[in-house]
């Protein structure tokens, strides 16, 4: 038995069957690349690295009829999952004709969107309010960590009390929110990466997305670090005892949408390669948890 909340049984107790995210790109960008913050992006960014539908040029909707259509042997039901980039970066009128042609797609029973903490405004926020009141709606933002050195040492230009402040806003208005968090970022101790877990258990996100660190081919990361010797990536061994303990000081309640990246070589994945082999290290992951007891919030204090 599987010793934390998966996202795939809370979709399927949601909606009474098996649901399946289809990632869209739909053109969006950042202002961490732009210019509007700085360019470059952060210094691990490789999106079609991480998502291979970010390459796409096709329309958003032409994306979700062939990815339902792939899938259409073992789902009925599919969110669309606008993932690469962020997602709330334009205005309001852009936004509405992005989405609601998905919305209202049939088969489609929701929406989620990733995005950064400063791509939003009253006038986002609002819109956001109102799909959330239409359909099964999910944003997910880029926290990383919480420790705002880190965040000026990977580029990423936003701090964790921006990241606070937008996951508060979105509480406020009940909409369910999820934090993407990486283990190994450069510099990072582990007692910093459990203090990122202890900090987003009391925070009002309902979902959590745990990945390790990866070194992609021509990221700054891997040229200017990796590739000089400065840092290190985890093994799995190392990952997973890691990550069974930032498991345990997570909210009971809290839902792991996934715990581990995954990526390939042909892709520009450089390291560490057991990310290449998602099924097996997935896992070789949850039969270190149940061979060593570790449970979801078992080790969560509210204090």
């Amino acid at each position: 038995m599987i010793s934390y909340r998966t996202y795939n049984n809370y979709l399927k107790k949601r909606f009474g069957k098996n649901v399946l995210k289809i990632p869209l790109h739909a053109g969006f960008t950042c202002p961490n690349i732009d210019g509007t913050r700085s360019r470059g992006g952060c210094i691990y960014c490789d999106n079609v690295a991480f998502s291979p539908v970010a390459a796409s040029t096709e329309p958003v909707l032409e994306q979700l009829k062939k990815g339902m259509k792939r899938a259409s042997h073992r789902f009925e039901l599919f969110i669309g999952y606008f993932q690469s980039f962020s997602n709330t970066y334009a205005p309001v009128e852009k936004l509405k004709q992005i989405y609601e042609p998905v919305i209202s797609y049939p088969g489609i029973v929701g929406i989620a969107i990733g995005t950064r903490p400063d791509c939003f405004s009253d006038e986002i926020y609002n819109y956001l309010s109102e799909v959330n009141q239409r359909t099964y709606f999910t944003v997910e933002i880029g926290l990383q960590t919480v420790h705002n050195s880190t965040l000026r040492f990977i580029n990423r230009h936003h701090s964790y009390e921006e990241s606070v402040q937008a996951i508060e806003e979105l509480s406020r208005r009940n909409i369910e929110t999820v934090v993407h968090v990486m283990l190994g970022l450069p510099g990072e101790s582990r007692a910093m990466m459990l203090e990122t877990a202890n900090k987003i258990a009391r925070l009002p996100v309902q979902g959590v997305k745990v990945h390790q660190l990866m070194i992609i081919k021509g990221t700054v990361l891997e040229r200017n670090l990796y590739a000089k010797g400065k840092i290190k990536v985890f093994s799995l061994e190392e990952y997973a005892e890691l990550f069974g303990e930032f498991l345990t000081r997570l909210r009971p309640d809290q839902i792991l949408h996934r715990i581990l990246a995954d990526s390939r070589p042909e892709s520009g994945l450089v390291a560490p390669m057991w990310s290449a082999d998602k099924r097996r290290s997935l896992q070789f992951i949850q039969n270190y948890l149940k061979q060593n007891k570790i449970s979801q919030g078992q080790n969560f204090s509210i204090k």
